[in-house]
């Protein structure tokens, strides 16, 4: 480029400057709690007892003797036969019953002196290793005429102690107690009917309470349901000190006594989801005047027309009392956003804003509709048309155009402001003659982005193309010395290279990508001289 150009393009730049605009007005929503309707209200969790406790009973047999045995008389008792017999001198008595035979003497002393019937009696508990076939092992206890024999370790047999009596009715049996076996309880906890996401099974545990289960989205069937329950009572304080276990098994919970006749009370039960009220908050931004306002709910529209320059906190105080009118929401505002919630819980509503630019010109609110989606489908010059026959009387729209279209409109520029610039520019043009060219080459009037064109856009791609870190492209056009006026994806690239080397912005800031007025001043630091 020669100096030559250099007054043409600062007036192109004059005419068509870059300015700091206002983003466009809207309404953000944010739907903070989800509605959620009720569910089908047939979920069960029932616990039944599959299998009952049963409490051990231990068999015993209570033998009285009633008066002292024959001589050489017996009685069996469990597996031990016991002979009695008179003895010569000293006692003579055998009480192991390890080979299921024992001896007692009828006598005592040398004298030889009759034991009584109380005598026998206490020496029948002292026998020692006193076993029965269904029962095993035996313990011996009682008093006074009496010995009772009852099953020492855990009962398997519905039986009672075997007993013989062979001494015609000198030693009775006068109690017997048949075993009871020990059962463990075992309580199955079973998940059926419609379930959905947000029914809550519980299980009401012994010393714990309830131990609860809610229904994720992720529960697609009866037996997922099941495992998560069964894990939270796995997972209860004080679940290792239960007496029992817990485990899952298809669509149930099993709970089993850790010891065969020790049970638990445990109940269940199930409660069909929550309904949850839907609220969404409004929240007006970047809000200017000469706009409509509008929130629709279930389809009925209510607009709050602002003129001036009106506060979020006007916006929403104008707009809370037409929103709540709506019997499907209660609204509330606290000056800065509008909150409604659903009026009935499970029944949601639905909504949607919108922020429409008003026009006082005699094309009316039509005229800058149609300018306004003129510009939203890229038609800048028919726009331009538009605006000129019906000019909006605020600067809204003029911003939004140059934001569209990267140019403020000629005919909104006076004459006499253009030629007050243009003397200013072709006096420092005067003061600049003969200097080289480098000490303008960065100084930019206007943000360039992707779309635009311009002999700016040159100037962007030379200065670019300096370095070999951020050239456009090394052929054809945008190259060295083919340098073009339009601001395409090679351009782009080229700007976030020398932003990213230059520590400019970085890939995920807005301004990546886009000579806004940190790139300027880094281009005009990086090739001043």
């Amino acid at each position: 480029m020669t100096f030559k150009i250099l007054p043409v393009l600062l007036l192109g730049l004059l005419i068509f400057p870059s300015i700091s605009f206002a983003a466009t007005p809207s309404i953000s929503t944010s739907e903070t709690v989800v509605n959620v309707t009720a569910g089908t209200d047939d979920q069960t969790g029932a616990t039944t007892a599959t299998q009952a406790n049963v409490e051990e009973v231990k068999a015993s047999r209570t033998l009285t003797v009633g008066a002292l045995p024959g001589n050489n008389e017996t009685m069996t008792i469990g597996t031990c036969v016991v002979t009695y017999a008179s003895s010569t001198g000293a006692t003579n008595d055998e009480l192991n019953c390890t080979d299921n035979v024992a001896a007692i003497d009828r006598d005592t002393g040398a004298g030889n002196t009759a034991r009584s019937a109380t005598d026998i009696a206490g020496i029948m508990r002292t026998l020692t290793n006193v076993s029965d076939t269904g029962h095993g092992a035996l313990t011996v206890s009682g008093s006074g005429s009496a010995a009772t024999f009852t099953t020492t370790g855990t009962e398997t047999s519905a039986t009672a102690v075997t007993f013989t009596d062979g001494t015609t009715g000198d030693i009775t049996s006068t109690a017997s107690t048949v075993g009871v076996v020990p059962v463990a309880q075992i309580n199955t906890i079973t998940i059926a009917g419609t379930v959905e996401t947000g029914d809550v099974f519980t299980a009401t545990l012994p010393t714990v309470g309830a131990v609860t289960y809610t229904v994720t989205s992720s529960d697609t069937t009866t037996a997922n349901i099941a495992t998560g329950l069964n894990a939270a009572i796995q997972a209860s304080s004080g679940y290792a000190s239960q007496a029992f276990t817990s485990a899952a098994s298809t669509n149930t919970v099993v709970l089993t006594a850790k010891t065969a006749g020790t049970g638990f009370t445990q109940t269940s039960s199930a409660t069909n989801r929550a309904t949850v009220a839907q609220v969404v908050v409004f929240t007006p931004t970047n809000v200017a005047g000469g706009y409509d306002y509008v929130i629709t709910i279930n389809g009925t529209s209510y607009t709050s027309t602002q003129t001036g320059s009106p506060t979020v906190q006007t916006i929403v105080e104008a707009l809370q009392p037409l929103v709540n009118a709506n019997s499907a929401v209660s609204c509330t505002e606290d000056n800065t956003a509008i909150t409604c919630t659903a009026g009935s819980a499970g029944t949601a509503f639905t909504y949607s804003t919108t922020v429409n630019q008003r026009s006082s010109g005699s094309g009316g609110t039509s005229a800058s509709n149609r300018v306004r989606n003129l510009l939203n489908n890229g038609n800048c010059t028919l726009a331009l048309e538009v605006m000129r026959q019906y000019p909006s009387p605020t600067s809204n729209q003029q911003q939004y155009y140059q934001q569209r279209c990267g140019i403020t409109p000629v005919h909104q520029r006076t004459i006499a402001e253009l030629q007050a610039q243009i003397n200013a520019l072709m006096a420092q043009l005067a003061a600049l003659q003969g200097d080289n060219v480098s000490n303008l080459t960065a100084s930019f009037m206007r943000g360039l982005s992707k779309g635009m064109r311009g002999d700016d856009v040159r100037l962007l791609q030379q200065l670019l193309n300096r370095s070999s870190e951020t050239q456009i492209t090394t052929t054809a056009s945008g190259s060295p010395g083919n340098e073009t006026t339009y601001f395409g994806t090679l351009t782009e690239i080229a700007v976030q290279k020398f932003q990213i080397k230059h520590q400019v912005v970085t890939e995920n800031d807005p301004g990546y990508g886009v000579v806004g007025p940190k790139t300027q001043a880094k281009l005009q630091e990086v090739f001043r001289n």
